[in-house]
Order: structure tokens, then sequence, then C-alpha cells
């Protein structure tokens, strides 16, 4: 192997890391929420209301969800008491921190109704 071809390589590599952290970021809610909330018939929206009325706003609700994601408790669950007899508490996810917060972000974009009201 010449000093060409693993310049070409390791260039490659390089585009493909550069390419994939965005890629998944982007998609991480597609990826990470629906596909779960679909299966279980839980509606997204109702669930971001309900997360809004009990943490007040963007920051706290983020911060509240990545903490509940990773230390889910059926104390600090936003789900009701019914839901939660039926299907328990969800077990703990195994996401990266920035895919996470990128999925929150999404999240929060795609059902506040701030500043899309006219």
């Amino acid at each position: 192997m010449n000093y060409r071809s693993i310049k070409n390589i390791g260039v490659g590599m390089i585009l493909l890391w550069g390419y994939s952290i965005p890629i998944s970021a982007k998609n991480a809610f597609e990826k990470q929420c629906v596909p779960c909330h679909l299966k279980m018939d839980i509606s997204l929206r109702k669930t971001f209301m309900d997360a809004l009325l009990v943490y007040g706003g963007k920051e706290n609700m983020k911060a509240g969800l990545a903490y509940y994601f990773r230390n889910p408790r059926k104390d600090t669950s936003v789900m009701d008491e019914d839901f939660i007899r039926k299907n328990g508490v969800k077990p703990p996810m195994q996401i990266d921190n920035g895919v996470l917060n990128k999925a929150l972000d999404q999240y929060w974009q795609n059902y506040t109704v701030i500043g899309k009201l006219h």
C-alpha cells in the first residue's frame, strides 16, 4: 500500500465520520422516539404537552426528559398511572448524550406552538 492509498482511505474515513454524525443526530428523533411511540400507540403530541405541563419550558423539559431517559422511574414519569400500570416504566436508554439532545431538540421543534401561532 502506498502513501496515496493510505491518504485516500484516511480522507474517506474522515468524510464518512463527518457525514455520519449529522445524519445520526438529524434522524435521532425519527430513529429513537417515533418507532417506540408508534409501536405502543402513544401520542407524541400528548406526551409533549404532558411533559411541558410538568417541566414548564424548553430547557427544563429537555433536562428533565434527558434525566428520565437515563434513570426512568414511576415517580418521575409524565405518563399517567393507567399507562404505567399496563406497560410499566421504560428501560433506561442507551444513547449518546449528543444524539439524545438532538432528538429532544427535534421533539421540541416538532411539537411546540411557541412562535408558530399567527
